[in-house]
C-alpha cells in the first residue's frame, strides 16, 4: 500500500535535481511513490532514474509549475501527498521520518522544520505558505490554479485552510530550501516586485 506521493515538478534544473534524486532514491520503498512531472522541457536524462518507485512523466509543452503539479496530484495513489520542488533538497531521513508519522499518525497535516540551503538558518514550526513544509491528506488537497503562474502555493494553502484541520508536527528539519537562485519562481517574483516599486 502507498502511504505516500510525492510530486517533484520540473523545470530546466537538471544538476540540482540529481543531487536531490541521489538523496531520495535510496529511501524509496513500496510505500512511496514519486512523480517527477518535466514540465515541457523533454530532459530525456531523467528517463534513467525510472523504476519501480518512480515516474518520469514529460509534459509536451511547458505549462508551469502548477500544471505539473496537478499531474503528479492527478496520478497520486497515496494516503499522503507530499512536494518537493527540484532545486531543492530532502534529508536523508526524509521519507522514513514522514513514514513513521503517517503509522503513527492520523492528521490532515504532517508538517516539518525546514532549513536555508544557503544561510543555513533553521525555520521552527514553520507558517510560510510554500506547499513542501507539509504532506497532506490526499483527500483534502485541492488543485493548484494553473492560470496563477507565481505564488500558487497561497492560494492553494488558503483552500487547505478553509476549513479547521488537524495538524502534526515534526519539530526536525526534513526540507533544504534553496533560496533566491537565479531563475527560480520565488527570485523572479522578488525581482518583479522590485522592478513595481
Amino acid at each position: 500500500m502507498v502511504k505516500l506521493s510525492i510530486c517533484i515538478p520540473y523545470y530546466k534544473t537538471y544538476e540540482l535535481t540529481i543531487k536531490l534524486l541521489e538523496v531520495l532514491v535510496p529511501q524509496l520503498n513500496d510505500e512511496v511513490e514519486v512523480f517527477l512531472v518535466d514540465d515541457g522541457c523533454n530532459e530525456i536524462r531523467l528517463d534513467k532514474y525510472k523504476n519501480d518507485f518512480i515516474d518520469i512523466i514529460h509534459l509536451e509543452q511547458n505549462g508551469g509549475m502548477s500544471v505539473a503539479l496537478n499531474t503528479g496530484i492527478k496520478k497520486a495513489t497515496g494516503k499522503y501527498i507530499g512536494f518537493v520542488d527540484s532545486d531543492d533538497m530532502i534529508t536523508e531521513d526524509y521519507v522514513e521520518t514522514l513514514l513513521d508519522a503517517i503509522n503513527n499518525h492520523n492528521d490532515d497535516l504532517i508538517y516539518m522544520d525546514w532549513k536555508d540551503m544557503h544561510s543555513g538558518d533553521i525555520v521552527h514550526n514553520p507558517d510560510n505558505y510554500a506547499q513542501w513544509r507539509s504532506i497532506y491528506k490526499k483527500e483534502i488537497v485541492p488543485l493548484f490554479d494553473e492560470n496563477i503562474k507565481i505564488s500558487a502555493d497561497v492560494p492553494f494553502q488558503n483552500e487547505i485552510d478553509k476549513v479547521e484541520r488537524t495538524r502534526y508536527y515534526i519539530g526536525k528539519v526534513l526540507y533544504i530550501y534553496n533560496s533566491n537562485r537565479e531563475g527560480s519562481l520565488t527570485w523572479e517574483k522578488e525581482r518583479m516586485d522590485g522592478d513595481n516599486k
